[in-house]
């Protein structure tokens, strides 16, 4: 009994480790968000879905930032529409043929996890 008590104390430890990761990963993301946007002439507009509830950052506060999917769609110059498959190539040709993420099935696995963000 005692066995199964640590085992569930260890995926919680293992849990909480993770989330804490993923959680500075969000903080710096948004703080690079931020940076960017400094810049004369960039605007950022960052929306992030874990586990249903958004975070977002807006580098101007205005109704009309960010502009609408559509908006973006119909801009001249197109948009440049940049896909996790995208980044994939760009990490493999520069690496030599190996990926250098670390939890690469893993991440594989939570990206294609149905969730209620849409």
């Amino acid at each position: 009994m005692d066995t199964i008590n640590v085992k569930r104390n260890d995926e919680g430890k293992r849990r909480k480790r993770k989330n804490e990761g993923i959680n500075r990963r969000k903080d710096t993301l948004i703080k690079k968000a931020y940076e960017l946007g400094e810049f004369d002439g960039i605007d950022v507009a960052l929306i992030i879905c874990k586990h249903g509830r958004y975070t977002t950052y807006r580098s101007k506060d205005y109704v009309s930032w960010p502009p609408s999917i559509a908006e973006i769609q119909t801009a001249y110059p197109l948009p440049k529409n940049i896909l996790p498959e995208d980044i994939e190539k760009r990490l493999f040709k520069h690496t030599g043929g190996k990926l250098p993420l670390k939890n690469k099935e893993e991440g594989r696995t939570m990206n294609n996890k149905q969730t209620t963000c849409k």
